[in-house]
């Protein structure tokens, strides 16, 4: 459960997964009900600007090569959206969202998802060998191997690694590597005690000043605004948009909303 106070928002880190979110509380305006969130996706969401709104989330982060077995869609085509979990399974997405929304308790829900994704897993494509090579090495690596590197190791050229890379994992080689990077960082992060230039370091960042340009471009915030607002499910604590002022077309973006950056390649 979740509620959001009048005017609260939420920022959603990018990450190198798919996540798939099914809410069963109240409904937030900009978002679906049960959605997928593609990879190097920062978004935010939030409230009614005078009341309270509770949801009730699951939510499932899909591996990039995993998301490439089970989705309807290669991740490339997700990168940088928000999409309706029916448009991404059809009608049996529209269904599954149905039946767990109308199920009574969580483990319910769970049990009907496993079933789903477990039906999908066995009708998926597989992800080619020289790309599971690849995420292999650079996770290895933390995201610091170079990308000619893992090229020449799989016997392809950089651009043919790129545009396969792209459309299986669902972002280019470097974004992938650098929020790699970014994020293994972030998981040596002390709240009591953190070491900013020295963390920059022993990731490979040239100064602090680089890592706080991937910390703008990949949580949307300076390095000590994410530690401040960081909240225990791993998302942060927002400033609210400004209130839309009346009389513009759409009516008051102010009561809820939502919106998305894709993280550049």
């Amino acid at each position: 459960m979740e509620t959001l106070s009048p005017g609260e928002v939420v920022t959603v880190p990018a990450s190198l997964s798919v996540s798939l979110n099914l809410n069963f509380g109240e409904r937030l305006a900009g978002l679906p009900a049960a959605y997928a969130a593609g990879p190097g996706l920062l978004y935010r969401y939030g409230g009614r600007a005078t009341a309270s709104v509770q949801l009730a989330w699951i939510g499932l982060r899909l591996t990039p090569l995993g998301a490439y077995q089970l989705l309807g869609m290669p991740p490339s085509d997700l990168a940088g959206h928000v999409v309706d979990v029916a448009d991404v399974f059809g009608t049996g997405g529209r269904v599954l969202a149905e039946r767990c929304r109308a199920a009574r308790s969580h483990r319910e829900r769970f049990a009907l998802l496993d079933a789903f994704l477990l039906r999908r897993s066995t009708e998926g494509l597989r992800p080619s060998a020289e790309i599971v090579r690849t995420w292999q090495l650079l996770s290895r690596s933390a995201g610091r191997a170079r990308i000619v590197e893992l090229a020449a190791d799989v016997g392809w050229s950089g651009d043919h690694l790129g545009r396969v890379f792209r459309r299986q994992v669902g972002l280019p080689p470097k974004t992938a590597a650098r929020l790699m990077r970014l994020m293994n960082l972030l998981a040596c992060v002390d709240a009591d005690w953190t070491r900013w230039p020295e963390l920059a370091a022993e990731h490979g960042y040239s100064d602090q000043s680089h890592l706080n340009r991937d910390m703008r471009e990949f949580t949307g915030m300076s390095p000590s605004q994410y530690l401040s607002r960081l909240r225990p499910c791993g998302c942060l604590d927002a400033a609210p948009t400004p209130p839309a002022r009346s009389g513009r077309p759409g009516g008051d973006a102010s009561d809820s909303f939502k919106t998305a950056q894709a993280a550049r390649s």
